[in-house]
């Protein structure tokens, strides 16, 4: 079994088993419900939460859906979603995004500010990129994290109109002025044929950085990651790609906060999310 499959079967058990909730979600395709053991019915989708926080989470500005929006799956257990608000959004609450910041090799003076499901400010567009989770710096560097769980990739686009005039008129221009992509980025089908990890990449910039967070243990993401950093960026640009790991992620956030606030909270969010590990 793919890395999916393994995960899908034990967040189904995990719904059983850990949040006691005997019925199966249902996914709806062409026009079907289709009952799932890895999704919680819509009534439970608060539970996605890790029960220590979530009453803090869903009493927070970051779960007002008029600034925050739920994805279509977001009630699906593998939610990259609901992943990322598990793992961030205790560090905001107990003023610890330094220790995220610290993984990653940023040096950090006053208070950073989070954003999930940020929106690009770089695109001129009706629909823009929106980042899974992002943090201004107090010296305006920015963050830009791109959070994967079980999806099969990075996404393509089609070579329609809709997409060639979007590439014209709103990606072409930030991919000419950048110093960071490798000049084959810059053609049109190259772009599409590696359309979502571009539209992050592109955000690089001499201030700012990007992150792509995912479980190594995801080979089809991981292997993706690795093309983009030495493939699609130039030396320069390979500095300003983090890659990280949630499973090493997870772990040293197991030993940094030990005995704090968040003692024991990282090993439930590895029993949910890590069965490999």
């Amino acid at each position: 079994m793919n890395f999916r499959d393994i995960a899908c079967d034990h967040l189904a058990q995990y719904r059983v088993d850990v949040l006691g909730v005997k019925e199966d979600g249902l996914f709806h395709y062409r026009g079907q419900d289709i009952p799932k053991h890895h999704i919680l019915p819509i009534s439970n989708l608060e539970m996605n939460i890790l029960e220590k926080y979530r009453d803090r989470f869903w009493s927070s500005e970051y779960a007002d859906q008029t600034k925050v929006k739920l994805h279509r799956y977001f009630h699906h257990l593998n939610s990259s979603q609901a992943l990322c608000f598990n793992l961030f959004y205790p560090l905001i609450a107990e003023e610890s995004l330094g220790l995220f910041l610290g993984y990653i090799g940023v040096n950090q003076k006053g208070n950073p500010i989070p954003t999930f499901e940020k929106e690009s400010e770089l695109e001129v567009a009706e629909r823009k990129t929106s980042f899974d989770f992002h943090i201004k710096l107090a010296s305006a560097s920015q963050i830009f994290v791109e959070v994967k769980y079980t999806e099969d990739g990075f996404g393509k686009a089609e070579s329609d109109f809709e997409h060639q005039v979007k590439f014209l008129n709103t990606y072409l221009p930030l991919l000419v002025k950048s110093k960071y992509l490798r000049p084959e980025c810059k053609g049109e089908q190259f772009f599409f044929n590696h359309y979502q990890i571009l539209r992050n990449l592109v955000h690089i910039s001499d201030t700012d950085i990007v992150v792509l967070l995912f479980p190594k243990a995801n080979r089809l993401v991981a292997e993706q990651a690795d093309y983009a950093r030495d493939f699609l960026l130039s030396d320069k640009g390979k500095a300003k790609l983090k890659i990280v790991f949630l499973e090493d992620f997870v772990s040293f956030l197991e030993d940094k906060c030990r005995g704090g606030k968040l003692n024991g909270y990282y090993q439930d969010f590895r029993a949910k999310y890590l069965p490999l590990v």
